[in-house]
């Protein structure tokens, strides 16, 4: 799965791209074609090098801060032309100036930054060959510099235009333009030994631009590094989400960090509504997604392995166009987590409500056998129920819930938060809270509708 492939499926994974300020459009695409990976390598590569730019961050002023990223955004992509110099033809003047002018931005930044985790090669000769006048100015065209023979030619020009002697003024504009489309053949040929060395900057660019704008977002969000494991553990230390985070800070409220601990078992969530057992499984496949697509988390610390793939059935699946109801795809789609996870490789896969919307006798008997199908393989799954009783191997959790002895009626539903206790913790009553009817009386219900006098 590709991380555009992944920003159409998870939404916060989505804001969280919409929100980086990537400065190219090298940088998108890397980060676009970018597979979610398993290499523990390449993740601490990755990290290292945001940490790299996060600590150049914290050296600069605003000012020249400002100035580095203006330059990096004047760096534009040349692989088109490069393409057509690798097929051997003759640039115009445009794609002479797109190389010209990439090169003398790539020096212009590299006065602002230069890391040994980022080598740039060195394409002062790229420069020399399209500035023979040594100016290093924002443009080209074919310099008289480049032919004694254009530079005669050029002057007679000129001197037949003064004289008005337009017959010989159109020959020698006609040998000028054949002089200057041998100097762009002989400029390509000059240029192509260095198509590998300026390929290659435009990868560093795009890692660059990249890297800074993860170390934007970690230093905005504080995200984290973990312990990457082979153990079979994903151990997230105080997960947040830091976009509910930071709705609520600018509420002037707090975002309590959840603790999770996934092992051996299935692990099966309880909790009344609205205790944040939706949020716990969106929170996790987040770290999971960013951890394998080489960001840092939204946690304190973890203990994590790295898996295949996550499937996730979060939210309402209903596709009216199709006309597949939320049953239907919900069900659909829990059958093809089956038989993906029936490889025995290792997957991360979230459940919300499972069998919701239908009634409470099938639907319990769809979670337990879901439940021990997957019981019986590699994979790290999570579920969250509203039914009680069910009979199946799993690590049964619950939200805290309702501080009880804090609820005043009526309960505005904006502090609900304040009210909550979002921890979970271990419990094995199989029997889900119902605190449904006593959320309707603090929220202030007409008491007619649940049967109050």
């Amino acid at each position: 799965m590709t991380f555009q492939q992944a920003i159409n499926q998870y939404p916060s994974l989505r804001t969280l791209y919409s929100k980086m300020e990537l400065q190219t459009p090298m940088a998108r695409t890397l980060l676009l074609q970018t597979p979610l990976t398993k290499s523990r390598q390449w993740i601490e590569q990755q990290w290292q090098q945001t940490t790299e730019c996060q600590n150049h961050l914290s050296k600069l002023n605003l000012q020249t801060t400002q100035r580095f990223f203006m330059h990096l955004s004047t760096i534009h992509d040349i692989s088109g032309s490069l393409k057509l110099l690798q097929q051997n033809q003759i640039l115009d003047d445009i794609a002479l100036f797109e190389i010209k002018a990439f090169a003398l931005n790539i020096k212009k930044l590299n006065k602002d930054f230069t890391s040994p985790l980022f080598p740039m090669p060195d394409l002062q000769e790229v420069i020399n060959i399209l500035d023979p006048e040594k100016t290093e100015s924002m443009q080209f065209y074919i310099y008289s510099a480049y032919s004694q023979e254009l530079s005669q030619i050029r002057k007679e020009f000129q001197q037949a235009k003064n004289e008005e002697n337009e017959q010989k003024a159109h020959s020698l504009y006609v040998k000028s333009q054949q002089i200057e489309n041998t100097i762009r053949e002989q400029l390509g040929i000059k240029l192509f030994p260095y198509i590998p060395a300026l390929l290659n900057a435009i990868k560093t660019i795009a890692n660059i631009d990249l890297s800074f704008a993860k170390a934007k977002l970690s230093n905005h969000y504080n995200l984290q590094q973990v312990e990457i494991t082979q153990e079979r553990t994903l151990t997230y230390n105080s997960m947040f989400h830091p976009f509910v985070k930071e709705i609520l800070e600018e509420k002037k409220q707090t975002f309590q960090p959840i603790n999770i601990e996934i092992k051996e078992e299935n692990y099966l969530i309880t909790g009344a509504n609205m205790a944040g057992k939706t949020l716990i499984l969106k929170t996790l496949c987040l770290n999971q997604l960013l951890l394998q697509y080489g960001f840092k988390l939204p946690c304190q610390s973890g203990k994590v392995t790295l898996v295949e793939d996550i499937y996730t059935s979060i939210g309402d699946g209903q596709n009216e166009n199709e006309g597949i109801s939320s049953f239907a795809y919900e069900i659909l789609n829990l059958n093809n987590i089956i038989k993906n996870i029936k490889t025995d490789k290792t997957y991360l896969i979230l459940v919300d409500e499972l069998a919701r919307t239908t009634n409470p006798i099938e639907g319990k008997k769809l979670v337990e056998g879901f439940l021990k199908v997957c019981n019986q393989r590699n994979s790290f799954v999570v579920v969250t129920t509203h039914y009680s009783d069910i009979e199946a191997p799993a690590k049964r959790m619950r939200v805290k819930g309702f501080k009880h002895q804090d609820v005043q009626a009526p309960l505005d539903i904006n502090q609900i938060n304040h009210y909550i206790d979002y921890s979970l913790i271990e419990d094995n009553s199989k029997q889900v809270p119902t605190e449904a009817l006593n959320l309707c009386r603090l929220l202030g219900v007409d008491k007619d509708w649940i049967g109050e006098s």
